[in-house]
């Protein structure tokens, strides 16, 4: 098992981060890529000095997510809590895990795992995602990815944030502002 200060758990949820241009079709019908963005990302800088793992619950649209697809999420990021107990008896070996996601609906997915975590939340859990796909070019994708990164590493056990326009803002306290912008209450 790896050491879990320096792992990283990334769990995909879909969004706009991992959409692909399509194989089929021209324009802007955009698809899922078999790998996250967050993998290409990661394994683009091999210097980051944190290993990862990534999961796939599920490849949607945020505005399609469903409280069936948080549940497998809150499924996912505690069997991650109980596989890292089970392995590591120091408490500062608690798990970091980033979960990409789409915009729209991402502050109301953190809400959610952050109610249904309750006290239970062992880790510090960072929400991101993208404006544009990872594979534009002037995609803000791995900026935001990094921000998450670095803040699994400084957030306090319990702790859901969103990662995203150059913040980490508690999850509770989050607003999404009319032109886009992630920002604190």
């Amino acid at each position: 098992m790896p050491n879990m200060s320096n792992h990283i758990h990334v769990i995909t949820m879909g969004g706009t981060i991992d959409k692909d241009y399509p194989r089929l079709t021209s324009g802007y019908a955009f698809e899922f890529g078999d790998e996250s963005a967050a993998s290409r990302i990661l394994n683009a800088h091999p210097n980051l000095g944190v290993s990862f793992d990534v999961k796939s619950i599920c490849k949607k649209d945020s505005l399609e997510i469903t409280d069936h697809d948080r549940r497998l999420l809150f499924d996912a990021v505690f069997k991650t809590f109980k596989s890292s107990s089970s392995s590591s008896s120091s408490s500062s070996q608690n798990p970091r895990i980033v979960v990409t996601h789409g915009t729209d609906t991402m502050i109301e997915t953190a809400l959610y795992l952050q109610r249904a975590l309750g006290d239970n939340n062992c880790t510090s859990i960072a929400f991101t995602g993208a404006t544009k796909p990872e594979r534009f070019i002037d995609s803000d994708a791995s900026f935001n990815v990094g921000l998450a990164v670095g803040a699994t590493s400084v957030c306090s056990p319990g702790s859901v944030v969103i990662c995203m326009n150059g913040n980490v803002v508690p999850a509770d306290e989050c607003v999404r502002t009319g032109d886009g912008i992630f920002t604190r209450r």
